[in-house]
């Protein structure tokens, strides 16, 4: 692999020579969001000859089938800056059928220089293998989801209501999936509207976007054969 892919000032040799051996796609991009480094699974991901194309460029520069869409690129850029500052990782699940025939894992984490100092992310992105496309994700889905919750307002099984009915299903189809009567689907759902101070759907829902709970993917829809064979929820806690 050419050098010029990377960045000697902020990637030591070992480091380089460790990822450039990966099988998986790793690249690391500088705090505006520009590469400064790729390994070669990352261009085959990308549909790209070489990892030089991502060198010094932005995802809004790159000819690649997965960054067509200028929202999606918006959305990973500014996955970028909240990890580099927060300090902390972020796991998504990315689902790109018209660029990529397989749902896949994306980590991006930190990437410190010398000085201990954030300088930029790195990315790591693995296929999902034990993940099915099914009903639950649909063409109203989002192509980048959140696996880490937004935050503490909503508890987990809220979410998994949150996510299905956000993806148009109806209180008899959450609750079918859920192993929950219609009736039950019903009664948190108000409890939700009430918890966010509206009630409407529309606003509930502008709500979940403003939060990025429409994003949120959770637990329970990555572990589908298991789940749907095993009720354990308390009818009560709802």
């Amino acid at each position: 692999m050419n050098d010029d892919v990377h960045d000697d000032n902020y990637l030591p040799r070992i480091l380089k020579n460790i990822l450039d051996q990966v099988p998986d796609p790793y690249f690391i991009k500088d705090l505006d969001s520009v590469y400064i480094y790729a390994n070669l699974p990352t261009a085959k991901l990308a549909g790209l000859r070489t990892p030089n194309d991502f060198l010094h460029r932005t995802e809004y520069e790159l000819c690649s089938r997965l960054t067509e869409n200028p929202y999606v690129v918006k959305e990973w850029q500014l996955q970028d800056k909240q990890v580099s500052a927060s300090k902390k990782g972020l796991s998504l699940l990315e689902v790109h059928p018209e660029a990529v025939s397989y749902p896949y894992i994306v980590k991006k984490m930190p990437f410190y220089d010398n000085n201990n100092q954030c300088v930029g992310v790195v990315t790591y992105a693995k296929t999902l293998q034990t993940f099915t496309p099914n009903d639950f994700i649909n063409g109203r889905c989002p192509g980048s989801l959140l696996l880490n919750r937004p935050d503490d307002f909503f508890t987990e099984k809220e979410c998994e209501i949150i996510f299905l009915k956000l993806q148009g299903r109806t209180c008899k189809a959450i609750g079918d999936m859920l192993f929950l009567s219609p009736r039950t689907i019903e009664s948190a759902l108000q409890r939700l509207y009430t918890k966010v101070g509206v009630s409407h759907f529309d606003d509930f829902a502008e709500f979940c976007h403003d939060k990025n709970y429409h994003r949120y993917l959770p637990r329970r829809f990555l572990e589908y054969k298991r789940a749907m064979f095993e009720n354990n929820y308390d009818l009560d806690e709802w």
